[in-house]
């Protein structure tokens, strides 16, 4: 059963036996809300989406999983950062609190973005207070809440959790990313360095990619970020993983378009979803 909240996203209900598994899609929103701006080519806006990722994880219900996706761009503003990570010099006004930007967001990386990953300004002028308090109330809280919703009903039904958010990543650091210009491994797989998620779910994925002929880095260049912050709490029996896939695996990084690699992509991620559906059945009947 699909689940909709117009402009803010679409919930998919487990085909199988239900699992303590939940998949969110976050940042591959394709919906421009008409408030959003930008002087910059929309290909160069666009470049920021995690394009495809929706379509790979598309049958994670049929093991068993709850998938959530977001469908408004995260250019509109980034569920993926925490509500104070936002600059200062982007908004027209003052913040009614202290704000805790990121060395990131001061490079135009934060909740709003300012900057594209190749360093061109986003935006056509500041922001007022009142109008990232419109987006955070109308969009960022409701995705929140019913990711929040989810994490809670079937942490309380099973006693355990198991969270992938997926993402992808492109295949050289962009001049913004700390990794600028070096070349990325096929997988990353981060959880905040170790603190949202068990070394055991971690390394299940990680093991399980490389038996495919994969290439996995553990919290590089990615460490993960407020979706898998909020969630994550291995000491309650909840692992969250922020999961990055090289696009180049799947996608033709100037039209968008899917390649001929997808299939294999789309089928591997069905394993290992398999993979991880059988092993979460295990855990909850020890």
């Amino acid at each position: 059963m699909t689940y909709v909240e117009p402009g803010i996203f679409l919930r998919f209900e487990p085909k199988a036996e239900p699992l303590p598994l939940f998949v969110d899609v976050s940042k591959s929103g394709l919906e421009y809300p008409k408030e959003f701006r930008s002087p910059v080519a929309f290909t160069a806006v666009h470049d920021n989406v995690s394009m495809h990722v929706e379509d790979l994880f598309a049958d994670a219900p049929r093991y068993g999983a709850t998938l959530l996706r977001c469908v408004f761009a995260a250019f509109f503003i980034d569920i993926n950062r925490h509500e104070l990570d936002l600059d200062p010099a982007a908004i027209d006004g003052e913040w009614p609190v202290p704000l805790q930007p990121h060395v990131r967001t001061l490079k135009g990386l934060g909740l709003i973005k300012t900057k594209s990953r190749y360093g061109e300004a986003l935006q056509e002028r500041k922001l007022t207070v009142a109008e990232v308090e419109e987006r955070l109330a109308n969009y960022y809280r409701p995705y929140h809440a019913e990711m929040k919703r989810i994490v809670d009903e079937l942490h309380a039904r099973f006693g355990v959790l198991r969270q992938i958010s997926g993402h992808c990543m492109s295949a050289v650091g962009a001049p913004t990313h700390i990794d600028a210009g070096k070349p990325r491994a096929d997988f990353c797989i981060s959880d905040l360095g170790g603190v949202t998620s068990s070394r055991e779910f971690v390394d299940l994925l990680a093991e399980t990619l490389r038996g495919y002929g994969y290439s996995i880095a553990i919290n590089d260049p990615y460490f993960g970020n407020e979706l898998i912050r909020r969630y994550g709490d291995p000491a309650r029996g909840i692992d969250s993983i922020h999961f990055e896939v090289n696009k180049q695996l799947y996608m033709d990084v100037k039209t968008f378009r899917k390649t001929a690699g997808f299939a294999q992509i789309r089928s591997d991620i069905n394993r290992l979803l398999q993979v991880v559906a059988d092993d979460t059945r295990k855990r909850i009947r020890k």
